[in-house]
């Protein structure tokens, strides 16, 4: 049985209401967190959703134990 690799990779979550075409500058979000764990990196940003952030911290401390 191939055992397979697990890996996080960045994602950005964008707002679909803006429109990007118009060029206004959107806000600077606050970072409120920054957790560094072998090669990953986690960057918590102000306003982040508590079930959001409970999914990536666990997905964090499964990847841990691999």
């Amino acid at each position: 049985m191939e055992k397979t690799k697990r890996s996080i990779v960045p994602v950005t979550l964008q707002n679909d209401h803006t429109d990007r075409s118009s060029g206004v500058k959107q806000p600077t979000q606050k970072l409120v967190a920054q957790l560094k764990q072998n090669k990953a990196e986690l960057l918590i940003y102000e306003g982040i959703k508590p079930s959001t952030l409970r999914v990536l911290l666990a997905e964090m401390s499964s990847n841990e134990t691999h």
